[in-house]
C-alpha cells in the first residue's frame, strides 16, 4: 500500500508539473530558470549560497543563470547589508511567467474536475487536505 500511495502522488504530481511547464514554451527560459524563479517566487528574496543550498547546483553554475534571468528582466541582484553578499529577487517581469504556469495548472485541474465530478472532487480535496496535514505532523516530529 504504501509504495502504491508514493507511486500515484509521485506521478499525479508529475503530470500537474508538466501541463503547467506547457507554459515555458512562450518564454525563452530553460527548466533550471525556471526552478530559479519559481523559488525565489513562493520563497522571498534570497543570497546566491541559499539558493545554490536549496536547487542542489553548484554556485558557478548558479551565477550563470542569475545573470542571463538578470539580463532578461525576470530577477534582480542587489548588495546585502554585508556588501560581499547579493540578495537575488524576483521581478515583476518574472513572476508573469509562474504565475502563467500556475493559471495553466488550475485550468488543467478544472478539466480534471469536469470530467471526475465535483462531488467526488471536493471530497478528494478534503482527504488531501487530511492527508498532507498528517504529513506535516510527521515531518515535524522527526
Amino acid at each position: 500500500m504504501r509504495e502504491n500511495l508514493e507511486k500515484i502522488i509521485r506521478e499525479i504530481c508529475f503530470i500537474i508539473k508538466v501541463e503547467g511547464r506547457l507554459v515555458l514554451k512562450n518564454y525563452p527560459i530553460t527548466p533550471a530558470q525556471f526552478d530559479l524563479l519559481q523559488r525565489l517566487y513562493f520563497r522571498g528574496p534570497m543570497k546566491m549560497t541559499e539558493l545554490s543550498t536549496h536547487l542542489g547546483i553548484a554556485k558557478s553554475t548558479l551565477s550563470g543563470i542569475v545573470k542571463r534571468l538578470e539580463g532578461m528582466k525576470y530577477l534582480s541582484r542587489e548588495r546585502g547589508k554585508d556588501k560581499r553578499v547579493f540578495l537575488i529577487s524576483i521581478t515583476e517581469h518574472g513572476k508573469q511567467i509562474i504565475e502563467a504556469v500556475i493559471e495553466n495548472r488550475v485550468q488543467f485541474i478544472g478539466k480534471v474536475i469536469e470530467e471526475f465530478g465535483q462531488k467526488k472532487a471536493e471530497e478528494l480535496y478534503e482527504i488531501l487536505q487530511q492527508f498532507k496535514e498528517a504529513m506535516e505532523k510527521c515531518r515535524s516530529s522527526r
